[in-house]
């Protein structure tokens, strides 16, 4: 685990160094001011960091404001990137004012400050305008139970707690029948065994699903069996409807790098022999919308939700409503605990489609269209939340348009490197 964290911070460190050296170019060759090459340098290199099978967007600085409802409105119109670019531009200008202010030159200083001030009030109150009109599919949407068991992970994959683990989930989610759920939703990988292949298990999940009358939608491990007698392994959730059995089905797309299937098994496939720990999952085929009592989730499983292309395509066919499920039990009390759940809330933002949060230990919540969380729970509780979904809004810009924020200052850093590179072969500075 050591070594592993040690060589993604040093390879993660890299796209920080890289905007920083952008930005110095251009400021020595091209006399470009870092107060504005930074901000651009910083955000196109946040934009890269998300590429690729190695994409890693994680906490990008648009998503230190996932609690800042104005501002956070923007991401319907250019996601978190629009968002991280209102924070760098203001950033930037504070940065102008200060420089400024150091070589005695106080106008300047204050006319900088004096923009800093302009665009962050700007931004705060077009944002603001967003939040005060009423919604009118505001909590009219379908009842739904979030099931968090705060099972232990060492419990959870022993192999000899399963039937107490799922009579556990079972057992919450007799008790949120009292609150008359349209469904009901438990956490990715909720048991830890393979629900749709355990009879037994199977047997009591559809038992209760047809006694209550209410559908499940649940996460965990699936498998089917290959010509080769191998074994296809997949991280799944699935709907249990009543007198239907399994109605559909969705694999997990987009599988975390090392920790659930080793990177670039496409360009050398013997890479999936090597064994460092990894549950070596095969990703989806598909992005699948699942029928639940008259709604189509969209599932989002655990590391899916730090992406928004899923949630965008997902809008664009007609989901209404998207579900995160996940396990960050791993995480134990750090910060990441709430980096990731933060991530989620702008996806909802982004699509204008209710979100339910469903986490094995936490954090789990709603988030309306707006971005604005209720019946959250604690961490490492066991508890069952109940909360009524907001209808789905009018479909954004973002849904059409995309992350086109970062793709702007990836494209204009990229320039501006190729600038001062060649003006530094030329000799000019």
């Amino acid at each position: 685990m050591y070594p592993a964290w040690i060589a993604a911070a040093a390879y993660l460190a890299l796209y920080p160094a890289l905007a920083g050296a952008v930005a110095l170019s251009a400021r020595v060759r091209l006399g470009l001011p870092l107060a504005l090459g930074l901000p651009l340098a910083w955000l196109g290199a946040e934009k890269l960091r998300s590429l690729g099978e190695l994409g890693f967007p994680w906490l990008t600085i648009g998503y230190t404001q996932w609690e800042n409802g104005p501002l956070l409105q923007w991401a319907a119109v250019g996601g978190a990137f629009l968002v991280g670019a209102w924070v760098l531009a203001v950033n930037g200008a504070l940065l102008a004012a200060w420089l400024a202010l150091r070589r005695g030159r106080a106008g300047r200083a204050a006319a900088w400050a004096t923009l800093a001030a302009a665009i962050g009030m700007a931004a705060w109150s077009l944002g603001a305008a967003v939040l005060t009109p009423a919604d009118s599919g505001a909590r009219q949407g379908p009842k739904v139970a979030l099931v968090q068991g705060n099972v232990p992970g060492e419990v959870k994959w022993s192999g000899r707690h399963q039937a107490q683990v799922l009579q556990g989930f079972l057992e919450q989610s007799r008790a949120a029948l009292a609150e008359r759920p349209t469904f009901i939703i438990w956490p990715e990988t909720a048991t830890g065994s393979y629900l749709r292949r355990d009879i037994l298990a199977l047997i009591a999940v559809q038992g209760f699903v047809d006694s209550a009358g209410v559908p499940l939608l649940a996460g965990y491990p699936d498998y089917r069996r290959r010509l080769d007698n191998g074994y296809d392994l997949f991280n799944a959730a699935g709907v249990f409807t009543p007198q239907v059995g399994i109605e559909a089905q969705y694999a997990k797309m987009h599988l975390v790098p090392f920790g659930e299937r080793l990177p670039f098994q496409w360009l050398i496939p013997a890479l999936g022999k090597i064994d460092l720990g990894q549950a070596e999952f095969l990703p989806g085929d598909s992005l699948r919308l699942l029928p639940v009592a008259g709604e189509r989730a969209a599932v989002l499983i655990c590391f899916e939700s730090i992406f928004p292309e899923a949630p965008r395509a997902a809008r664009r066919r007609g989901a209404t409503v998207l579900v995160n499920i996940t396990n960050d039990e791993w995480f134990g009390r750090t910060g990441a605990l709430y980096q990731h759940a933060a991530m989620a809330v702008f996806r909802a933002v982004e699509t204008r489609l209710p979100l339910a949060r469903c986490a094995n230990t936490g954090l789990t919540f709603f988030v309306d269209i707006r971005g604005r969380l209720y019946e959250r729970g604690g961490v490492f509780t066991r508890e069952t939340r109940c909360g009524r979904l907001d209808r789905p809004g009018p479909e954004p810009p973002y849904v059409r348009w995309g992350d086109w924020p970062g793709r702007a200052a990836l494209s204009l850093s990229g320039a501006l490197a190729l600038a001062a590179w060649l003006t530094r072969r030329s000799g000019r500075r």
